[in-house]
């Protein structure tokens, strides 16, 4: 093959690449159930257990949801948290949401000693259920480097939520939507061009 001839079937490769960019660059999602989830009562005097029938939030009662951390050194392009209604109404529409980088894979109240705070998740209006409603979670869990990572949903005093949890649900628990882009393609390609030119340069030297 000549000199020529290896030209013009690299421009072809490198056209027929870029024809396939935009499939090849396509994200991937990973969907998580929680490792442990359920309420904490965090009143003088209450019993310290934490309680896994349902996601309850009110007052001092908080909801904690615990994942595993699949993102240790990884990128994401976007990360959902989701919970829907196991009763109604749902009597808080707005939940103050808190972030927990956690070594323990249960909930406790030790994940209220060092909490971020996330903030406020406005919940849709006639919400149902088995319907989920998302918070978007990407910048904390962007720069979490635990094993795993609680979310803590507070309301005020007298505005009770009660969510469906691993437990107790309506075929959909709480979860979390983590979305990450595969290898960049154009990247591939360029490895795959530079191999030939090598190997092409290569000949020509031994010829």
């Amino acid at each position: 093959m000549t000199h020529r001839q290896r030209g013009f079937l690299i421009a072809a490769l490198l056209v027929a690449g870029l024809a396939f960019l935009p499939a090849a660059s396509r994200a991937s999602t990973i969907v998580l159930n929680p490792v442990d989830d359920g309420s904490l009562y965090t009143c003088s005097g209450c019993n310290p257990s934490p309680v896994r029938s349902y996601v309850l939030v009110s007052g001092y009662i908080v909801g904690d949801i615990d994942f595993q951390n699949p993102m240790l050194g990884g990128s994401i392009e976007n990360a959902l948290l989701s919970v829907n209604p196991y009763a109604l109404p749902l009597f808080g529409p707005q939940i103050s949401v808190y972030g927990v980088a956690s070594t323990s894979a249960t909930i406790s109240l030790a994940d209220l000693a060092s909490l971020t705070f996330l903030g406020t998740w406005t919940l849709p209006a006639n919400l149902t259920f088995g319907q989920p409603a998302y918070f978007d979670v990407t910048s904390f869990l962007e720069g979490v480097q635990s094993p795993y990572v609680a979310f803590v949903l507070e309301t005020p005093s007298a505005e009770t939520d009660v969510f469906s949890s691993t437990e107790t649900n309506y075929g959909l628990p709480p979860q979390m939507t983590i979305t990450t882009p595969e290898p960049a393609a154009l990247a591939l390609l360029g490895a795959g061009l530079l191999a030939l030119l090598g190997g092409a340069r290569r000949k020509a030297f031994r010829a």
